[in-house]
């Protein structure tokens, strides 16, 4: 029983750890704390729906689809919302976060209907025995699509040109503005990551749960995965969202399904008493 708990937990929270990666991608470079990361997952889930139900595309055709639409989408949050509101204090970019997260919630709702769609691919959806363990081939699928688009978001960070602008502009706007960086194009591509991340796993949690705005609960549980990782660590928020994927299956396993959400924020509130920089964060210092 522990095995097949934690082979869930961390199937799952390979999800939450693509999602929150991309929270932490567009904090790192912007600066915003993004409360619309949950309707980016949603929005991923309606873009799968799309390409393969209404439009009826082949599945290859349909990853594209979906990944060029949740760029784009990315692009004009960060054009028309992002950008004008540069410099502004961080309490507005909140708010305009949280209020692009209803606006979003509200557009699915008329245009898809508030009802749940199913969600069919040609991933792999039986189950093969290992022992006493059950594993759900979706599952591990979305495991490793996961750990692959982790793993070639660093090599693009770490070994290309434009990732290592990228991370320059991240360390310092200013500094990369007069190195002749040009700024809102490093900006603007973070954001298209981080939609697209969130999209790819929208595709995942739409199949494995039913398409619909409620998907958004799921998609912020990124919020305390990247707290608890650490706001400024690409890796703390890799981590951090495989802790709270053990930690929601062990709960909700162990002790009760509605515990799941008392032990993931407790963790978190925990974390910002003792160590509000994150588990892999970097600690601040600051002069008065």
């Amino acid at each position: 029983m522990l095995a097949q708990v934690l082979f869930s937990g961390l199937a799952l929270g390979s999800i939450y750890g693509l999602v929150a990666l991309g929270f932490a991608v567009v904090f790192k470079a912007t600066e915003v704390f993004n409360f619309a990361q949950g309707m980016l997952v949603v929005s991923g889930a309606f873009f799968a729906v799309t390409a393969l139900s209404l439009l009826k595309l082949p599945f290859p055709l349909a990853l594209v689809f979906i990944v060029a639409a949740a760029a784009l989408l990315g692009v004009v949050i960060h054009v028309l919302l992002i950008q004008p509101l540069s410099g502004r204090p961080m309490l507005s970019v909140i708010m305009l976060t949280i209020a692009l997260s209803i606006v979003m919630r509200a557009a699915i709702e008329m245009f898809y209907g508030p009802q749940g769609r199913n969600l069919a691919t040609p991933l792999p959806s039986g189950i093969f025995i290992i022992g006493n363990v059950r594993i759900s081939q979706l599952h591990l699928t979305a495991a490793l699509v996961s750990w692959a688009c982790m793993a070639g978001f660093g090599a693009f960070f770490k070994f290309t040109s434009v990732g290592l602008l990228m991370r320059a502009t991240a360390d310092s706007h200013e500094a990369a503005v007069v190195s002749g960086v040009n700024v809102n194009v490093m900006n603007r591509l973070a954001w298209a990551i981080g939609a697209t991340l969130a999209a790819i796993g929208g595709l995942f949690l739409g199949q494995l749960q039913i398409v619909s705005t409620e998907l958004e609960n799921i998609g912020l549980l990124a919020l305390p995965a990247v707290v608890i990782g650490g706001m400024q660590s690409i890796p703390g928020a890799i981590i951090g969202g495989l802790l709270v994927g053990l930690i929601e299956q062990l709960a909700a396993t162990y002790i009760s399904p509605k515990s799941s959400d008392i032990m993931i924020y407790g963790l978190l509130l925990l974390i910002l008493m003792v160590r509000p920089w994150g588990l892999f964060g970097q600690r601040e210092l600051g002069r008065v």
